[in-house]
């Protein structure tokens, strides 16, 4: 999954809380935070600490990555040896 933004991130809890059948209640309950604070994520209006997101991303079974960003002269050099 690539999130690119706090509001990608709301909007994955949000689908991986209701696919695994949790209530925000149950999510905030097993995160340490209260339903509100989830309301607030998952609406957009809260941007989590650093600490929050891996909090939530492991409670919803998932581990955060971090890759080096390819960029367009990344890209060309893998093409120039196609040519």
């Amino acid at each position: 999954v690539f999130i690119q933004s706090a509001r990608t991130f709301a909007q994955f809890v949000r689908s991986q809380r209701v696919l695994n059948g949790m209530t925000q209640q149950e999510l905030g309950s097993r995160t340490g935070m209260s339903r509100r604070w989830v309301q607030e994520l998952e609406s957009g209006r809260l941007v989590p600490s650093l600490e929050a997101t891996l909090n939530v991303a492991s409670t919803l079974g998932y581990e955060i990555h971090l890759e080096p960003k390819q960029t367009a002269s990344h890209l060309d050099a893998m093409f120039e040896g196609l040519s």
